[in-house]
């Protein structure tokens, strides 16, 4: 499933909200460069950061560790993750995002980074400026994205520390053998909305026991699961237990990404995505909330689960 996830959440088409800074964006997906990238994201629960490589070569952008033990591949339609060699890899057909148009871009302004000729330009929602791209003139790569709350406070910074335009040495992951592609089903669960908080419901994908519904306003990306098997938070970070009516949810907060699970009886909930934690929580909030587990759900789990 963590495939599934990062090729939702990182590559799917650019919706038309866009529009304006189209250009911008076709030759930021053609640059070909190496660097070193810092992630640095202030949360509810703390401060979180991160530094690892990253490629961008022939259409694929490449994150790896310096052991080069764990890497991500993420191409039009094709994530691959390989861990201590071992590769993961899903294909995925999506529907175009259509009709995302709740951002305005401001006019480009000049700017140096890295001792780079550089445009930064501000994307906003509802009249609150939410992301700033700092964008390398000759090449169009993006330099530099930071995101903000609501209150105009910065949630996450994520930065080139250096920028090469050699790639000659950036590591390569290939599959040897053919991947079935993961196909959207027709429909989504009835419990979920078709628009939450401004994002639009695309596509929903079959994970084991249950769904993955990727919602977007066209930067933004969250991912739902819906499943009867057991949920795991990710490793790192700390766990917050958040509690919600009849039940509780359980956080983690990422460099660059926050994850919510929790459960409504037998049934396993998952909210991962990339935005703010005021639009995070808002988003939250028009899903099914958690409902705490009866003694038959328990008894099914153990039998099922």
């Amino acid at each position: 499933m963590s495939a599934v996830v990062v090729a939702l959440v990182t590559s799917m088409a650019l919706s038309p909200l866009l529009a304006d800074i189209q250009s911008q964006v076709d030759r930021s997906a053609a640059a070909e460069f190496s660097g070193e990238v810092l992630v640095t994201c202030e949360t509810p629960d703390g401060s979180r950061s991160e530094v690892f490589n990253v490629a961008q070569v022939d259409g694929a952008f490449l994150a790896w560790d310096d052991g080069q033990d764990e890497a991500i591949s993420v191409s039009p339609g094709l994530s691959m993750t390989s861990v201590d060699g071992q590769i993961e890899a899903s294909i995925v057909e999506a529907s175009d995002a259509t009709g995302l148009d709740g951002y305005t871009a401001s006019d480009e302004t000049g700017a140096t980074y890295l001792g780079r000729a550089a445009d930064e330009l501000v994307l906003s929602r509802d009249g609150v400026e939410r992301v700033r791209l700092t964008l390398d003139v000759e090449t169009g790569a993006i330099l530099r994205t930071i995101t903000y709350g609501a209150d105009g406070s910065t949630y996450c910074d994520r930065r080139l520390l250096a920028f090469d335009a050699d790639v000659s040495d950036v590591p390569s992951l290939r599959l040897n053998t053919d991947v079935d592609p993961t196909v959207p089903l027709d429909a989504a669960p009835e419990s979920l909305p078709g628009t939450i908080e401004g994002f639009q419901l695309v596509d929903t994908y079959p994970v084991e026991d249950g769904t993955l519904s990727y919602y977007t306003d066209g930067f933004f990306s969250v991912g739902v699961v819906i499943t009867r098997r057991p949920l795991k938070l990710p490793s790192e970070g700390n766990t917050i237990e958040v509690e919600a009516g009849a039940g509780s949810y359980l956080r983690s907060f990422q460099p660059g990404m926050v994850t919510v699970t929790w459960s409504r009886g037998a049934e396993k909930l998952a909210m991962i995505g990339d935005l703010p934690p005021d639009m995070a929580e808002a988003f939250l909030g028009d899903l099914p909330a958690p409902v705490r587990e009866t003694f038959f759900d328990r008894i099914w789990n153990r039998l099922f689960g």
